[in-house]
């Protein structure tokens, strides 16, 4: 599977640069300055060029319904930008650790594929990958610290407006996108409440499941929850912020009972520091060694609230000691959440990680792990157990993974 990087984590860097510029002249060489100027220079190209293509990505008309020749044409021109940027991009060394550079090795080749699929006049798939850029950003962007990317945006962002989006859901994404996580959650409430009386209305006394016939509802909760979990690390909030709505008529019973399962895992983690980890394997020994080669039981959602945590704590981690021995079991257990994750919360990560895993420590014991998680994924998701449809492209990548293993 051909992934990408989520576009808007790397606008949060340029502002990292960008704070650290302030302070070299007092403590960085001139050589650092610049190649922070030009990081910030980059970044800003990239994000200059995504928000050309937003209204595309968050509505359904527009060349998709009309097929303007002339809104295709600015969308191509738009994207081809938007390549060029990212290829200006691949020096920034910041995206270069772990925890990025598999995700930034890909991104022109789907840049690419939904040029071709615009080019090809395919609007159902260019849409499709269009909004697959948004869903990534989630992935990758929540791997950043609230610390990090404290007002990464500034005065760059201003000029987007809530009246842009057809909703505000679709503007709670947006802003999810760009780490404006206060911001972000009020406009998830906004969504919810929204969504919440139009359920009352229509399906008053139904039974019917809020993630099917209402999925604004499920999604915000879920993403309200990781900004409290995953990104902010503070699962006593998430309590407060679901104990809003675990009783509420309009919510169907079968979110209620995900509602009740993610408190009681919450209430696990109410004493939870992170600032008391001071060994990382001891972190994964103790809340994830128990769900090694447990699939069943990881799909089974009951410990979604610890991958969620755990997640955070390993991308906090890899981000900050990028060369640590620990590396190849952090990127393991990542892909592993991430894995569960990205049907549900995200857009998956998990076979990126499992690769650069193996590419970067071949002589680690992880690498064993990493390839065999990396197989399995790859013959299940083409034709389950048996594995007689996978790509001949897909198979010599995965003899090409194997040889690496030392």
């Amino acid at each position: 599977m051909r992934l990408m990087i989520a576009l808007l984590m790397v606008f949060t860097v340029s502002s990292t640069f960008a704070e650290g510029q302030k302070k070299s002249t007092k403590t960085k060489s001139d050589e650092i300055t610049k190649e922070q100027l030009e990081a910030k220079a980059v970044m800003n190209q990239v994000y200059e060029s995504f928000v050309k293509i937003i209204p595309y990505i968050y509505s359904d008309k527009l060349i998709f319904e009309s097929k303007d020749k002339h809104k295709l044409d600015e969308l191509l021109v738009n994207m081809n930008e938007l390549s060029v940027a990212f290829k200006n991009a691949k020096h920034v060394n910041f995206l270069k650790i772990p925890g990025f550079k598999p995700s930034l090795d890909t991104i022109n080749t789907h840049i690419q594929e939904t040029i071709d699929s615009l080019n090809a006049k395919n609007m159902v798939f260019a849409h499709a990958r269009l909004k697959a850029m948004t869903q990534l950003c989630v992935s990758c962007h929540s791997q950043l610290s609230d610390q990090v990317s404290k007002n990464a945006f500034g005065a760059v962002i201003s000029g987007i407006k809530r009246d842009q989006f057809e909703s505000d859901f679709q503007y709670a994404n947006y802003l999810y996108l760009v780490r404006k996580f206060t911001e972000s959650k009020a406009a998830y409430e906004l969504a919810i409440k929204n969504a919440l009386e139009k359920t009352s209305i229509a399906n008053k006394n139904s039974l019917a499941d809020d993630k099917i016939i209402n999925g604004e509802i499920f999604t915000s909760l879920r993403r309200v929850l990781s900004i409290y979990t995953k990104i902010g690390l503070h699962p006593n909030e998430a309590i407060t912020f679901l104990k809003k709505y675990q009783n509420n008529p309009s919510i169907s019973k079968f979110t209620k009972a995900d509602i009740k399962v993610w408190i009681t895992s919450l209430e696990k983690w109410k004493k939870f520091d992170i600032n008391q980890v001071k060994d990382i394997n001891q972190f994964i020994s103790t809340h994830l060694k128990s769900l090694e080669n447990r699939q069943d039981i990881v799909n089974s959602g009951e410990h979604d609230i610890t991958l969620l945590i755990s997640a955070g704590v390993l991308s906090k981690y890899l981000n900050d000691h990028p060369k640590d021995q620990a590396t190849p079991a952090i990127l393991y257990w990542l892909s592993v959440a991430e894995r569960r994750l990205s049907t549900t919360y995200f857009f998956s990560l998990s076979d990126i990680y499992l690769k650069d895993c193996i590419r970067e420590f071949p002589t680690s014991e992880y690498a064993k792990k990493c390839f065999s998680e990396y197989e399995d994924q790859l013959t299940f998701g083409y034709s389950g157990s048996i594995g007689t449809d996978i790509p001949q492209d897909e198979k010599r990548e995965l003899e090409k993974l194997r040889s690496l293993i030392k």
